[in-house]
């Protein structure tokens, strides 16, 4: 499978920040913790272990803030194959089947395709945070683990993604809604 091509952003405009951060932080939430540990059991001395390494009953406290993205090959499209109930209720629209360049704010989008372009090279998870300021000014943020998945244990084709809200989600909310246009 090709690599994906990085896609240009402006970076005027935001009210976004996507802070990098080391893999070792995320295993102090224990939500985190419990997806790195099984990813690791999983991949048993591979690069990284299949979807088909999964039981979902392992991975029922976490199901609802869980996001998986296929990689597409022809043409190159980083797909929503299943997010789960949490994250369609803070961005208020259902992405399962719609690429990642849909996403509103078109910025999150471009990023996401980015940093998945970069999973797929490095072949390694990431963990970051994503800083928003509100239309009301007001600062909040979350954290995003990815976990690259692959069939054959060598080649990404599959993201998991797992997303921390914090005390952060109804402003979350608020932030998305606005996004797309609407108001609650």
């Amino acid at each position: 499978m090709a690599f994906h091509d990085p896609v240009e952003i402006d970076s005027r405009d935001s009210r976004a920040q996507f802070t990098r951060l080391p893999l070792e932080e995320a295993l102090a939430n224990p939500d985190c913790r419990l997806a790195i540990d099984l990813w690791q059991v999983k991949r048993a001395g591979r690069v990284m272990p299949a979807r088909a390494d999964f039981d979902p009953v392992e991975l029922k406290p976490i199901l609802p803030r869980l996001i998986l993205i296929d990689v597409i090959s022809d043409p190159p499209d980083f797909r929503y194959r299943l997010a789960g109930t949490m994250s369609r209720d803070l961005r208020g629209v259902e992405v399962t089947g719609h690429s990642v360049l849909d996403l509103v704010p078109q910025q999150h989008g471009l990023r996401l395709w980015n940093d998945l372009c970069e999973m797929q090279r490095e072949r390694a998870p990431q963990y970051l945070q994503i800083s928003v300021i509100a239309s009301t000014g007001e600062p909040m943020s979350y954290r995003v683990l990815r976990l690259p998945l692959g069939a054959d244990g060598e080649t990404m084709d599959m993201a998991m993604v797992l997303q921390d809200y914090g005390n952060a989600l109804p402003l979350l909310r608020k932030y998305f809604d606005e996004a797309r246009g609407g108001g609650r």
